[in-house]
């Protein structure tokens, strides 16, 4: 499993963890790859900047 779908099934269960709805974890996934800098594949860095951008 990759490092960006890691950081998308945390995020996930964070999210459903504290009851946000469909649409809210949808939005956050949504968030977490418009994020992304696909030619870079630095998806570390992506992962740090995603998780403090939603806590």
């Amino acid at each position: 499993m990759s490092d960006l779908e890691k950081l998308v099934r945390r995020r996930m269960q964070e999210e459903y963890a504290k009851g946000a709805s469909a649409e809210e974890i949808a939005k956050v996934v949504r968030d977490i790859f418009n994020s992304i800098d696909l030619p870079g594949n630095r998806f570390d860095a992506v992962a740090v900047r995603a998780t403090r951008d939603h806590e």
